[in-house]
């Protein structure tokens, strides 16, 4: 868990899970940018989730992972990794970030 960490999505709830997956596009010259990203598991906006749900009620649960309790953990993250995307460029948002930093806001 990392508690000190609020999601960006709800801008409250606890980030219970963070996985850096490969990510990467193709620039308008046909030029491969390639990196990472983080896609993050929220205890509020993934709690009604079909795979990440399971995860969210585990951490209701338990407080901490305990060997007993280490391979059900472990099984529904390897359920959630293999599902993971990484999340959808939201070019509108963009648009507003850069106007936002041009504008001095950020």
């Amino acid at each position: 868990m990392t508690p000190d960490r609020a999601c960006p999505r709800c801008r409250g709830g606890d980030v219970l899970a963070v996985l850096r997956v490969p990510h990467g596009w193709t620039t308008t010259r046909g030029n491969q940018v390639r990196g990472s990203t983080e896609v993050l598991l929220c205890a509020c906006c993934d709690a009604d989730g079909p795979v990440t749900g399971p995860i969210v009620a585990y951490f209701a649960v338990h407080e901490l992972v305990s060997p007993e309790t280490l391979d059900e953990l472990a099984s529904l993250l390897r359920h959630w990794i293999d599902r993971a995307k990484p999340p959808e460029l939201d070019e509108n948002a963009l648009a507003a970030e850069v106007e936002a930093w041009y504008r001095g806001d950020l």
